[in-house]
């Protein structure tokens, strides 16, 4: 007899995990397929900021995703911690998108005037920021802040998503996947270093690694890593604020310690913390809080992003039979994690998505 799933999902990411967590909200029969451990990649390693990106239109499909996102994080937040008993460390706070010269100024304040009737944004100016945090450096020109900010500890809300998961019936199976097959009854053979599993559907949340599977899909996935480094520093000041500039940011995380990146490096599967990363990432800090100059350095981190050519996300559906794909998140992993697995989910059973998902499909690209 088979070894028969009603899904199958093949990465333990945030968007893997968020997959099992609904799934097993639907009563499903599932099993995750993680070749090493939850949170073992970027999704441990990552930011965990959760802000909507700025500036986008209301009909953009990535400013869909990201919002519906976003609601779906606040809903996470009171249901999760109660089953998973782990306090991943969910907390508000604004967002402060930093300008460091008068280019950032004007595309800031353009934003701010195409956006002031949502009554999402800010304007600060450098008086303004100073009442904010008086410990802003003197390139701080001025801020455009968003109220639809907030963050968390990233691996431990992907490792409370699996646990919650898992309460809920899902199956764990820690091997790495050899080989994908499609049977003439329709089910999907997902052939693992264990054994041969059979599912109904199957979805690839592998993050960088989701392009391996390319030839089961019948297509190229574009994706590939971009590595980010993050630094956590010990200070005897907190940084209650998030604050943004260009590609960094900086504010305390539930640890005590306060976390500040990020690099943009094509550099393949390299996953190891650099000198670069540490010399480019605190160059940056102490133009935003010289302050942090005479910090401790307890820990740097590096992970592997996803990223999509186009740099948008990808929800797809194989060319062959009902083996699915959810990955291409880029920067914005953690943000777009619960939509990514709810969506992919939703779309397997059938079931009417909030959002289209029709923009995220692999044919945008041939």
């Amino acid at each position: 007899m088979k070894n028969l799933y009603d899904i199958v999902i093949i990465g333990g990411g945030i968007v893997g995990c968020s997959a099992a967590y609904y799934a097993s909200k639907e009563g499903k029969k599932v099993l995750l397929i993680e070749k090493d451990s939850i949170a073992s990649h970027a999704s441990g390693f990552a930011y965990g900021g959760i802000t909507p990106h700025v500036g986008l239109k209301d009909d953009d499909p990535y400013n869909q995703i990201s919002q519906y996102s976003y609601e779906l994080h606040k809903t996470l937040a009171e249901e999760i911690p109660e089953i998973s008993g782990i306090d991943y460390g969910y907390r508000t706070y604004p967002n402060f998108e930093l300008s460091l010269n008068e280019n950032d100024e004007n595309e800031l304040r353009a934003i701010y005037k195409n956006h002031s009737a949502s009554g999402i944004y800010e304007w600060y100016s450098k008086s303004d920021l100073k009442k904010i945090d008086s410990r802003l450096g003197p390139n701080v020109t001025s801020a455009l802040a968003t109220k639809l900010s907030s963050g968390v500890e990233p691996y431990k809300l992907t490792f409370a998503l699996g646990m919650a998961a898992e309460k809920k019936g899902i199956e764990i199976l820690n091997s790495e996947v050899k080989e994908i097959d499609f049977e003439n009854d329709g089910s999907v053979k997902v052939s693992t270093l264990n054994k041969d599993i059979f599912s109904e559907n199957v979805l690839v949340a592998a993050g960088p690694w989701s392009s391996n599977f390319s030839s089961w899909f019948g297509f190229e996935i574009p994706i590939k890593p971009l590595k980010g480094q993050i630094l956590r520093l010990k200070s005897d000041q907190i940084i209650e604020n998030g604050f943004h500039w260009g590609p960094n940011y900086v504010t305390t995380k539930q640890d005590g310690l306060i976390w500040a990146g990020t690099t943009e490096e094509d550099a393949g599967f390299d996953e190891n913390p650099s000198n670069f990363g540490l010399i480019s990432i605190m160059e940056s800090l102490v133009t935003v809080f010289p302050f942090l100059e005479n910090s401790e350095l307890v820990l740097q981190t590096a992970c592997l992003r996803p990223l999509a050519v186009d740099k948008s996300p990808v929800l797809s559906k194989s060319n062959n039979g009902n083996l699915f794909l959810a990955s291409g998140t880029g920067r914005q992993g953690i943000l777009l994690g619960p939509a990514m697995g709810k969506l992919s989910v939703d779309s397997m059973l059938s079931k009417n998505t909030s959002i289209s998902i029709k923009p995220f499909s692999h044919e945008r690209f041939f």
